[in-house]
């Protein structure tokens, strides 16, 4: 008989990954009906001002620091804002979120450093490649479902282990989503916080399971 404290926890993960592959699936009829508009807030060049972004103001969570950064787009009268995110205790845990909020709620391109594994269920795709590990970039495709992908970059160990630098990887955002501070180059972060950050192993519910 499966002891009640083990039926806890197989009863909660299975709650959250039933949860992330809900969300997964569910489609984005705004950004499939507006796909040109979407792609063009993507692949147009942006700038950003800001030559030095510091990170220290609590965000909409007590433990992450947030940046907001405008950014400007050349085909849009409205701004378009860059948030940094940072854990408090792991400054290897980060996310670069773009948001266009006259246009989606959430954000319309995410980096995130660390989490959990993201699902891709999505038709033709086979079942064991919709695994996608941290890190990665988030995305909407063409029929507006959100999908997670690894750049080449993210797919060499080696340089993947240098884009563990937020510095570093910020650059790398820049590139994917092509924002520019000026012809090629890219702002430095200052982490500005009293609290120390240092990395730590975090439990991924969905690491080591292969789906066949």
């Amino acid at each position: 008989m499966m002891n009640r404290y083990v039926y806890c926890v197989y009863l909660h993960l299975f709650s959250e990954n039933y949860a992330n592959l809900i969300m997964a699936s569910k489609r984005n009829h705004k950004v499939r009906d507006n796909y040109a508009l979407y792609n063009s807030l993507l692949a147009e060049r942006k700038s950003i001002f800001s030559e030095v972004i510091e990170i220290k103001n609590v965000g909409n969570h007590p433990r992450t620091l947030e940046a907001p950064i405008e950014v400007t787009h050349p085909d849009i009268p409205d701004k378009m804002v860059l948030l940094v995110d940072v854990k408090v205790n792991n400054y290897s845990f980060f996310q670069f979120k773009l948001r266009y909020k006259e246009f989606l709620q959430n954000p319309i391109f995410r980096f995130d450093s660390d989490g959990d594994t993201h699902w891709n269920r999505i038709e033709g795709i086979p079942l064991n490649e919709q695994q996608i590990p941290t890190p990665h970039f988030h995305k909407f495709n063409q029929d507006g479902f959100e999908i997670a992908y690894k750049t080449d970059q993210l797919l060499d160990t080696t340089k993947s282990k240098a884009l563990e630098d937020i510095e570093v990887c910020i650059a790398h955002f820049f590139h994917e989503c092509n924002i520019r501070l000026m012809e090629d180059s890219f702002p430095t972060i200052k982490i500005l916080s009293n609290q120390l950050g240092f990395s730590y192993i975090k439990v991924d519910p969905n690491e080591n399971i292969q789906f066949v």
